[in-house]
């Protein structure tokens, strides 16, 4: 049994590795940095961790493998199709799936709270509030008590449930299937327009799938008015011209985003998140896709993919399987 990792191993996955050898002493686990060329190696390798790396030319020369390690929670960047095809398993990570949906209540707080639009005014000396005799009705607004709408109800959503929860918020989730009682939920429903309608914050933890792409559009945005809107799932899940409308058109009163739609790259560092200026307008809170990724975050993200690849060599099955029809 081989197995490739091909992401950046840090010392504290050299660390799981070492451990795991110790159990599983008859499996080879294999550094790609520690190889010349990949392709002398692809085609004998039974299971990998998946890295950028990871060509569809790489992956049509992997006769062997059987199932592929994801060391986090999205996996749209692989083509689900051709693995399902090839009868490939994908394993995922949910091991982040609380520090995620931390931030995503942190922006909550920060968009309803007006934290960086108040911050940025008293800079220049601006204030708010009764010292510069604004009405109330005009301040920040509080997430206590509010009828909050999530969108995914899996392993983040079902962490953001919980502590919503702490500011007696009641909680309707979108899902597909509906039969399952979760904690912390008071109600469940399939139709997106009525969760919609019915809640005040929507906070989307969707994975980005051919059926949640452009889930949000024009048309959901219409029936969305003076709410606000969290987005730590994916950023194409919303359209990005109907969401910059809704916010520059004030037909939502808000929102605060960590997923996006550009990403900078090699050949340009510096690049805007969205084709358009959303950065610029003052009801919105910006975050760079960072929800999942601090000190905590990755650990805890390896330790469920340790836990993955054990599960997988003691029973040949991981511990958690994505269904390759619906990227989850």
């Amino acid at each position: 049994m081989k197995i490739l990792f091909m992401n950046k191993l840090n010392s504290y996955w050299k660390d799981k590795i070492i451990e795991t050898k110790k159990i599983f002493p008859q499996v080879e686990f294999i550094d790609w940095e520690n190889v010349k060329d990949l392709n002398d190696i692809i085609d004998k390798v039974d299971a990998l961790v998946y890295g950028d790396n990871l060509t569809e030319s790489l992956l049509e020369k992997a006769k062997n493998l059987k199932v592929i390690f994801v060391p986090y929670a999205g996996v749209n960047q692989l083509p689900l199709e051709r693995l399902k095809e090839k009868n490939i398993l994908v394993s995922n990570s949910h091991g982040n799936a609380r520090i995620v949906a931390e931030r995503a209540l942190v922006l909550a707080l920060s968009l309803l709270g007006k934290i960086v639009e108040y911050h940025k005014d008293l800079e220049r000396g601006i204030w708010h509030g009764f010292s510069a005799g604004e009405s109330v009705k005009n301040s920040w607004v509080s997430i206590q008590n509010k009828t909050c709408g999530i969108l995914g109800l899996g392993n983040i959503g079902k962490h953001l449930a919980s502590m919503l929860k702490g500011f007696d918020c009641k909680v309707i989730g979108y899902k597909r299937n509906t039969s399952e009682k979760i904690e912390n939920v008071d109600e469940i429903s399939s139709e997106l327009e009525y969760v919609i309608k019915k809640s005040e914050i929507i906070f989307v933890t969707l994975p980005l799938s051919k059926y949640t792409k452009g889930l949000i559009g024009e048309r959901i945005f219409d029936i969305m008015e003076n709410k606000y809107l969290i987005n730590v799932g994916r950023g194409d899940v919303i359209n990005q011209k109907a969401l910059y409308e809704a916010l520059v058109n004030n037909k939502i009163a808000g929102a605060a985003i960590d997923v996006w739609y550009n990403y900078p790259t090699i050949e340009k560092p510096a690049t805007l998140p969205s084709n358009y200026p959303i950065t610029a307008l003052k009801n919105v809170v910006l975050s760079p896709h960072v929800g999942g990724y601090n000190t905590d975050a990755t650990k805890y993200s390896i330790d469920e993919t340790i836990k993955n690849i054990m599960a997988f060599l003691e029973t040949g099955k991981p511990k958690d399987i994505v269904d390759l029809e619906y990227g989850y």
